[in-house]
C-alpha cells in the first residue's frame, strides 16, 4: 500500500498548506474565544473561502470544528501516518489535556483521541474517551468516534443508535454528508449489502454532480473492499463521466474520520479488475484495462519503483499470453483473432516488438490487409536495418499489393542481406529464394519460345502502334506483368511451364481473316501515320480499325493483320511470314472472320456463310482449318446468326454448315491438324480455292501439308510444282497423280490446276471377301505357285515413289504399247485414239498431245497403285520399315491358315484411289495369288511416252484412262515391273 500513499504525496502537500492556514486561524481563535465565539459564522465563511478542499466538512459540522481540530492536532507526518491503512504507532497521535486545554476544548481533544484509538482498533479506551466527549459536550465527531467504538467492540445495533444523535441539528448538506459517513458506518459494521443499497438510494437522489461524485466514489471503495471490481470499476467510470470539475469535496473529511484513502483509487480498482479478467483468460479485456491504468498513472507515480514493478511484471505476462493466443488463433485459420492479439501486446510496448510485428504482418497479408502488412514490415526494418526479416515481410506485402516493382526492390535488398551475413545459418536462407536474374533469364526464354510461334510484328491495339518482337519485350518488361512473374518466382524453384504461361497470356494476340476487297492499309501506310488510329477515313481503314476496337473489346492486346503486319518490300521477312502463317493461326488464341458481303439479316437456313466469298479463297482455306477457336462476323461487325458461341467451332449450326459446305466430317472442322487427312482429300479441299495472285494458290497451302517449300513470288505455276513435288517427296503418297487434264509445265505427272482434284478418282467395285477367295482358288489351279510368288515379291521389293529435282521416280507395273491409231480427229476433248497394249489389248483415249504414231514402242500405259494390289496385312513394308518374315509354305494348306504377325499393315502410305478390303493376314503364296486377282481388275493407268534420254513424259488426257484389268491365265513372269522417271 505503500506505493498509493507515494502517489498522494501532492494531495499532503495541499492538506498540509490548509492545516498552517487553520493553525494561524485557530491561535486567533484562542486568544479572544468570545469574539471567535460571537463572529464565528463569518470565520467559518472565511475558511471556506481560504480553503475549497474543507468546504463541505465545515459545512456540514458547522455546529462544532471538534473534526478541524482533529486535524489541526496532527503535524504533516503525522497526517500521513494517520492516511495510512496499516496504522502504526498511534499513540504518538494521542494528545493529553494538560492545564493550557481550555475547558471548551477538552471535548475535542477527547474525540481526537478517540478516532485515534478506533483507527488502531483499542476499541474499549476508544469507548471511554468518546463517551467522555460525549458527556463533556455532545458533538458530531464525540458521536461518530462512540459509534465506531461501539461497532468495533461488537455492537452495531447500539452503534447506529448513538449515530442517530448526531441528526440534531443539521442542514440538507450536511444531512446528506450524515447519511453517506452513516452508510459507511453500516459498512464498517459489517451490514454491507444495507450500506451499498443505501449509498445507491442517495446516489439517486443527489441532486449535484458534486454530491453525486463523492457518493460514486464512496461505492467505488465498498466494492473494492467486496473484492468487487467489475462493479468498483462501472461506479468510478460513473464518476468520471460527470466532468474533471467533480472534486468529492465530502472524501476528505471521510479520510479523516474512517481512514479511507480516495487518492488513487480509480488506479487501484483498475489493477484488480484487470488481475481478474486476466485470470478469467480475457486478456484482451485485461490489456485495455491496464492501459487505462497506465494512462491515469501521473509521471510521479510511474516513477514510483513499486509501481513500476507490478506495471512490467503485468505487461511482461499480458504480453506473453496474447501473443501466444495470437499464435493459436492464426495456426486455426483465424487471422482476424490473431490480429487483435498481436495487436493487443504491441499496445503495450513489449521491449522488442519485431517478433510480434512479423508475426502480425503475416497474419495481416493472409487477410489480404497490405498495406497494413506493409506497416508492420517497415517498422521491423527500422527497429533492425541490419536484418533480413524486414524485408522478407515487405516483399510480400507488397507482392501482395500488387506492386510488383517495390516488391522486387526489397527481395533484392533482403537477398543482399542474406549473402553478406556473417551468420553462416542466415546464408544458408539464400538456397530457398530465386533471384530476379535468374528468373528473368527464364523469362527470355520463355519468350523466345513464344516468339517462334507468334507472328513477326503485331498490332497493340491501344495505340494503334506496329510492334516488333523486341518493342513487345520491352513494354513487357515495363508493365506489370512482367513484374509479377519475377517477384511471385522468388520465394520457388523456376517453374518455367509456369512462367511460359504467365508471359503468353500477356503475349496473346487475335487474328484477323478476311477478304481483300481493294487498297487495304499495309505495313507502311501504318508505319507512315505511326498509328493505324491516324490512318485517314476509308472503309478499308476502318475495317482495319473496327477489327481491332472489337479485339480490344474482348480483352486483347495484340492483334495481327496480313494486311498490315507483314512487310512485303522485305523478301525475307515476307517468306518466312508465308511459311509461318499456318502456326501463327494455329497458336493464335482466337481468329476473327469479317464476311464483307454477308448482312446482318442472314437467318439460319439461308447458308450466307457457305456463299460468302470468304469461303472461296485460298487463304482462309487454312485459316479455317488452323484456327483453334474461330468467330464469324457479318458486315455490320455483329456475330454470325447472332450466335453467342465463345468458338463457333463448337457451334453445332455453323459447324454442320461449314462441314456440309466442304464436304467433310464436322469433327475435321473442330480440331484440325494436317495428318488429319489424306494428301488426296486435302488436295480436294483446296481445288474449291482460288487466289489473285498465282503463287498463292501453293503457298497458302504450305502449313496444311506441313510442306517445307521456300515461298519466292514470281515463279509463276512454278510454285505449285514445287508444293506438289514436295508433297510427294515426302509422303510418297501417289494420288496426286491421279488426275485427268492438262499437265504442269513443271513436270508432265502433275496437273496444271488444283482444279483437277474436285474429281473422283475412278475406283472398281470392291471384291467381295467370297469372290477373291473365289478367284484365288481358281487361279491357283491356272498358274505355277511359284511363279505367282516370284512377282509378288518383285512388286513388293519396288521402292516406294519419289520426286526430286522435278523428276518423278514411280514404281509401277509396266505395259507396252505395240500399236496406236486415230479413231477420231480434234474435237473439244482431243484426237481419240486406240491403242493395242500388252497384256491388255485395245485401250482407247483422248488427248491434245501428238502422238508417235511410228513409234509405238514409246509409248506405255503403267498401273503405279501398287499399293491397292496387295492385302492391308500382307507384309509389304514401306521403305524405311523392316520385312516381316514368314515359314509359311504356299501349300492350300497352309494358305488356309492366318498367319498372325506375318506382317503389319502399312499404316503410314496414304491410301490410293482404289478400295481396299481389309483382310485377315495370310501367307505369301496366298498374298500374291490375291494380288494377281486384284491385277485382273479394271484400273485407272496413266499413258507416258519416252524421251530421248530414257525418261518419261505423262500424256496428259482428257479423261481418265481406264484399262481392262489383266487377264487371269495370264503368265506372272510376262508382267513387268519397273521404276519409271517422269520429268
Amino acid at each position: 500500500m505503500q506505493s498509493v500513499l507515494d502517489a498522494q504525496k501532492e494531495a499532503v502537500v495541499k492538506a498540509n498548506q490548509t492545516i498552517s492556514n487553520l493553525e494561524l486561524a485557530l491561535k486567533t481563535a484562542r486568544e479572544d474565544a468570545e469574539t471567535l465565539k460571537a463572529n464565528y459564522d463569518s470565520k467559518v465563511t472565511h475558511f471556506q473561502r481560504d480553503n475549497s478542499d474543507l468546504q463541505s466538512a465545515l459545512g456540514a459540522l458547522k455546529r462544532d470544528v471538534a473534526e478541524d481540530k482533529l486535524r489541526l492536532s496532527l503535524g504533516i507526518a503525522d497526517f500521513k501516518q494517520w492516511m495510512r491503512e496499516s496504522f502504526v504507532n498511534a499513540d504518538t497521535l494521542i494528545s493529553a489535556p494538560d492545564s493550557s486545554t481550555s475547558s471548551s476544548d477538552i471535548h475535542h481533544v477527547l474525540a481526537h483521541n478517540a478516532l485515534v484509538k478506533v483507527r488502531s482498533e483499542n476499541w474499549s479506551s476508544a469507548y471511554e474517551d468518546a463517551e467522555k466527549s460525549v458527556v463533556t459536550r455532545p458533538s458530531a465527531m464525540s458521536y461518530i468516534a462512540k459509534a465506531l467504538a461501539q461497532i468495533g467492540k461488537g455492537e452495531p445495533e447500539e452503534a447506529l443508535q448513538v449515530f442517530d444523535l448526531v441528526f440534531g441539528d443539521c442542514n440538507p448538506k450536511e444531512s446528506n454528508l450524515l447519511l453517506l459517513i452513516k452508510a459507511i458506518v453500516l459498512f464498517v459494521a459489517r451490514k454491507c449489502d444495507t450500506a451499498i443499497s443505501r449509498i445507491h438510494d442517495l446516489i439517486a437522489v443527489s441532486t449535484d454532480n458534486e454530491t453525486m461524485y463523492s457518493h460514486l466514489q464512496v461505492l467505488g471503495k465498498m466494492y473494492l473492499m467486496q473484492g468487487d471490481y467489475t462493479r468498483a470499476v462501472r461506479s468510478l467510470e460513473r464518476g468520471l463521466g460527470l466532468g474533471s470539475s467533480c472534486t468529492g469535496s465530502a472524501l476528505e473529511t471521510i479520510s479523516l474520520i474512517f481512514g479511507w484513502t480516495f487518492d488513487g483509487l480509480q488506479v487501484t480498482v483498475q489493477r484488480h479488475y484487470c488481475e481478474d479478467l486476466y485470470a478469467a483468460g480475457r486478456a484482451e479485456e485485461a490489456t485495455e484495462t491496464l492501459l487505462k491504468i497506465l494512462n491515469a498513472l501521473s509521471e510521479e507515480t510511474h516513477s514510483n519503483k513499486v509501481t513500476a514493478d507490478w506495471v512490467m511484471d503485468l505487461k511482461t505476462k499480458y504480453i506473453d499470453t496474447l501473443e501466444a493466443l495470437g499464435d493459436t488463433a492464426v495456426g486455426s485459420g483465424e487471422h482476424d483473432n490473431g490480429i487483435a492479439r498481436y495487436t493487443s501486446a504491441l499496445s503495450l510496448e513489449p521491449p522488442n516488438p519485431i517478433d510480434i510485428l512479423m508475426k502480425r504482418s503475416k497474419a495481416r497479408a493472409s487477410e489480404g490487409l497490405w498495406e497494413d502488412a506493409l506497416a508492420d514490415a517497415n517498422e521491423v526494418i527500422k527497429r533492425d536495418p541490419s536484418s533480413h526479416r524486414g524485408y522478407e515481410r515487405k516483399y510480400a506485402a507488397l507482392h501482395g499489393a500488387e506492386d510488383y516493382g517495390e516488391a522486387n526492390n526489397a527481395l533484392r535488398h533482403m537477398l543482399s542481406i542474406i549473402e553478406k551475413s556473417p551468420d553462416e545459418e542466415i546464408r544458408r536462407l539464400r538456397a530457398n529464394y530465386t533471384t530476379p536474374r535468374e528468373t528473368i533469364a527464364a523469362i527470355d526464354a520463355a519468350i523466345h519460345e513464344i516468339f517462334s510461334l507468334c507472328p513477326l510484328v503485331l498490332i497493340d491495339v491501344t495505340t494503334g502502334r506496329l510492334c516488333n518482337a523486341e518493342e513487345r519485350t520491352r513494354m513487357f518488361k515495363s508493365e506489370t506483368p512482367f513484374k509479377k512473374i519475377v517477384s511471385e518466382t522468388a520465394t520457388r524453384k523456376i517453374d518455367r511451364a509456369h512462367i511460359r504461361q504467365s508471359a503468353a497470356k500477356y503475349f496473346k494476340w487475335i487474328m484477323f481473316s478476311h477478304t481483300w476487297e481493294g487498297k487495304e492499309p499495309t505495313f507502311k501506310d501504318v508505319n507512315l501515320v505511326d498509328s493505324l488510329w491516324k490512318l485517314d477515313e476509308s472503309p478499308l481503314n476502318d475495317k482495319l480499325r473496327q477489327f481491332c476496337t472489337t479485339a480490344s473489346e474482348d480483352g486483347y492486346r495484340w492483334a495481327w493483320s496480313d494486311t498490315c503486319c507483314i512487310d512485303k518490300a522485305t523478301s525475307a521477312i515476307l517468306s518466312q511470314s508465308l511459311i509461318s502463317m499456318y502456326s501463327w493461326y494455329e497458336e493464335a488464341a482466337e481468329t476473327l472472320v469479317y464476311l464483307a458481303d454477308v448482312m446482318s439479316s442472314a437467318e439460319l437456313g439461308d447458308l450466307a456463310l457457305t456463299k460468302s466469298r470468304w469461303m472461296t479463297r485460298a487463304w482462309t482455306l487454312q485459316e479455317l482449318l488452323a484456327s483453334k477457336v474461330i468467330r464469324f462476323y457479318n458486315r455490320e461487325w455483329k456475330l454470325y446468326l447472332n450466335d453467342t458461341h465463345a468458338n463457333h467451332k463448337e457451334s453445332p449450326e455453323i459447324k454442320q454448315e461449314l462441314a456440309t459446305a466442304m464436304g467433310v466430317a464436322p469433327e475435321a472442322i473442330t480440331s484440325f491438324q494436317p495428318e488429319d487427312l489424306g494428301v488426296r482429300e486435302k488436295l480436294r479441299l483446296a481445288s474449291t480455292r482460288n487466289a489473285t495472285v498465282e503463287e498463292d494458290v501453293a503457298y497458302s497451302l504450305i502449313g496444311i501439308f506441313a510442306s517445307d517449300i521456300v515461298p519466292r513470288y514470281g515463279l509463276g505455276k512454278t510454285a505449285l510444282g514445287h508444293l506438289l513435288e514436295n508433297i510427294i517427296a515426302r509422303t510418297r503418297d501417289v494420288t496426286v497423280i491421279a488426275w485427268a487434264g492438262k499437265s504442269l509445265p513443271y513436270n508432265s505427272a502433275l496437273p496444271a490446276s488444283l482444279a483437277v482434284y474436285s474429281q473422283i478418282p475412278y475406283s472398281p467395285p470392291p471384291m467381295e471377301v467370297n469372290e477373291l477367295d473365289t478367284c484365288v482358288e481358281e487361279l491357283r489351279t491356272q498358274l505355277a505357285p511359284g511363279d505367282t510368288t516370284a512377282f509378288y515379291y518383285r512388286v513388293i521389293d519396288l521402292p516406294r515413289a519419289n520426286f526430286s529435282n522435278r523428276c518423278l521416280q514411280l514404281p509401277c507395273i509396266v505395259f507396252y504399247v505395240a500399236r496406236i491409231g486415230v479413231q477420231e480427229l480434234g474435237g473439244s476433248q482431243g484426237t481419240h485414239y486406240r491403242a493395242t497394249v500388252s497384256l491388255l489389248g485395245n485401250v482407247e483415249f483422248r488427248t491434245a498431245d501428238a502422238m508417235p504414231l511410228k513409234k509405238p514402242r514409246k509409248l506405255i500405259f503403267v498401273h503405279p497403285w501398287l499399293r491397292d494390289l496387295r492385302d492391308p496385312l500382307d507384309g509389304f513394308m514401306s521403305d524405311d520399315e523392316p520385312e516381316a518374315e514368314s515359314d509359311v509354305d504356299s501349300s492350300d494348306e497352309a494358305d488356309a491358315e492366318s498367319v498372325a504377325g506375318s506382317g503389319d499393315d502399312d499404316t503410314s502410305t496414304p491410301a490410293s484411289p482404289l478400295h481396299v478390303e481389309p483382310l485377315a493376314p495370310v501367307g505369301p503364296s496366298t498374298q500374291a495369288f490375291r494380288l494377281i486377282a486384284r491385277l485382273g481388275r479394271p484400273f485407272n493407268a496413266l499413258l507416258l511416252e519416252q524421251q530421248s534420254n530414257g525418261q518419261y513424259k505423262r500424256v496428259a488426257a482428257e479423261e481418265e484412262i481406264i484399262v481392262p484389268g489383266v487377264p487371269y491365265k495370264t503368265n506372272p513372269k510376262d508382267i513387268k515391273v519397273k521404276v519409271v522417271e517422269i520429268i
